[in-house]
């Protein structure tokens, strides 16, 4: 693996944002653009320091964030306790369920990767505020893979997938409303997926059946779009396959057997909805 000298510190590329260096003590660095340099960055080691972000929460003092660009020009906010624990080999790939990231001399503002641990959290509520979960489900809901997200938030995919669907995380203190669909739908399990979809308000009587846009520069950037009751409908799918047999199914749901609605056989094993 490539590493610089920046500041008088080793730094690593960041695995999946790789424009990116991080030193050993936490400070991380923009050292690509994605393009060819300019006269006015060529020759630069880096190009500039991206800022860490100290929150508190009631209080206390939650992990360090910082938000960098992926390859497709989107924006993230990442915990960075588990970007230099992973990058300088104090763990391996990601965290077991029952483990975090603890700080040896307990100051959380001291990244060093010496300084930093596998412990055993003591329950799960430890990991996120609520201010995290808005970004979380803002993760979701543009399709980013769960186990990214997880992996950017120090949680495992579980905890995530459970702030997608809206159970209850935690001691039940933090309770998320499970969305809900923007018109009635008999179909329980079709109501939870539709539920999931962006919604815009649209005229009563304009309908379109639901089709599939695919970015022909970016495989995973998928969109189920369509227009029902009175909702434009929208919703991201990775995979091109899955995403034009779920339009198929909400077809049939919505167009093809609009006055028997109840009786649409859905596949379980081709469902997100399924048991």
């Amino acid at each position: 693996m490539d590493y610089m000298i920046i500041n008088d510190e080793k730094c690593l590329p960041i695995i999946g944002f790789e424009r990116y260096h991080i030193s050993e003590s936490g400070r991380v660095y923009r050292t690509e653009t994605g393009k060819k340099r300019s006269w006015r960055t060529k020759g630069k080691i880096y190009l500039n320091e991206k800022k860490i972000l100290f929150r508190t929460h009631n209080g206390e003092l939650r992990q360090a964030l910082v938000s960098l660009t992926d390859a497709d020009g989107k924006l993230h906010n990442i915990t960075v306790a588990p970007l230099i624990a992973i990058t300088f080999g104090v763990i391996q790939k990601k965290l077991k369920r029952r483990q975090t990231i603890g700080y040896k001399d307990g100051d959380k503002r001291n990244l060093h990767f010496s300084n930093l641990e596998i412990i055993e959290r003591k329950t799960a509520n430890n990991k996120l505020c609520l201010e995290d979960v808005k970004h979380i489900k803002k993760q979701i809901k543009r399709g980013i893979p769960l186990s990214r997200t997880a992996y950017m938030f120090g949680v495992s995919e579980m905890q995530i997938n459970r702030i997608k669907t809206g159970e209850n995380w935690g001691d039940g203190r933090r309770k998320l409303k499970a969305p809900e669909a923007p018109f009635e739908i008999k179909n329980g399990r079709m109501r939870k997926y539709i539920a999931t979809f962006d919604r815009q308000k649209t005229a009563e009587n304009i309908r379109k059946p639901f089709t599939v846009k695919r970015n022909s520069e970016n495989p995973t950037d998928n969109t189920i779009f369509g227009i029902v009751r009175g909702y434009k409908l929208s919703l991201k799918h990775s995979n091109i396959t899955r995403a034009r047999i779920m339009a198929d199914k909400l077809n049939a749901y919505f167009f093809e057997n609009k006055h028997i609605e109840e009786k649409v056989a859905v596949n379980n094993s081709n469902s997100p909805w399924g048991d």
